[in-house]
């Protein structure tokens, strides 16, 4: 059975990069990622009228949790599973792509809710909680919608302050009393073409690397 890993945090807190990381450390035949973003509702399951600025994304009620736990099941049981695919751009799940994901020893689950879904919580065997400044987060985050989504700057901060920002407090803050591992991502500049160095990648994967170490999934 499959030794489940959920990396949570908020939005901008850099636990994509350190999933991401995991992967290359671990080798893709050794793990496979599982995105929490990919269940997100079809645009069917709201009323018909309502607008997409209406759709509190950052809230838990915003994913299929019942689809995500049926998938994270069967992979973490040595099944192969066909996952959604999300579209940023329409806002909407594909309705023919999907992302053929097989079993493998380590399952990376990532996302804001990746700690905060409770019909998953006996699926987990390490949670992992990337605690990172609010300051440096929202930096990030404008730049990132800003410079790569080309969105305006005020769009972004009401957003944030409407509903990024009262669930990630409500929802995603909480899970971090109750994480195996709490790490510490004070990070880089949000500005410029900068990425992790070596050493802050080690810094960061150096516990999780320990804990795998300890169920005998990684040799000394």
């Amino acid at each position: 059975m499959a030794y489940v890993i959920a990396v949570s945090g908020g939005s901008g807190s850099g636990k994509s990069t350190l999933a991401e990381a995991l992967v290359a450390r671990l080798g893709s035949d050794q793990v496979v990622l599982f995105h929490e973003d990919a269940y997100y509702w079809p645009r069917t399951h709201y009323p018909e009228d309502m607008s997409v600025g209406a759709i509190n994304y950052d809230h838990p009620a915003s994913k299929d949790a019942e689809h995500l736990v049926q998938d994270l099941n069967a992979l973490k049981q040595g099944h192969v599973i066909d996952q959604p695919v999300y579209d940023y751009g329409r806002h909407d799940r594909s309705r023919t792509e999907v992302r053929r994901l097989a079993p493998a020893t380590v399952i990376l689950l990532e996302g804001i809710h990746a700690l905060s879904i409770p019909q998953a919580n006996d699926l987990i065997d390490l949670r992992v909680y990337v605690d990172t400044p609010d300051d440096l987060r929202l930096a990030r985050r404008i730049r990132r919608d800003v410079v790569e989504r080309d969105r305006d700057i005020e769009g972004v901060l009401s957003q944030y302050m409407q509903t990024v920002r009262p669930a990630h407090y409500a929802y995603t803050h909480p899970a971090k009393f109750g994480a195996d591992l709490v790490i510490a991502d004070e990070g880089l500049p949000a500005f410029g073409d900068v990425h992790p160095s070596e050493a802050a990648i080690e810094r960061m994967l150096a516990p999780v690397l320990d804990r795998l170490r300890a169920v005998g999934i990684l040799e000394d």
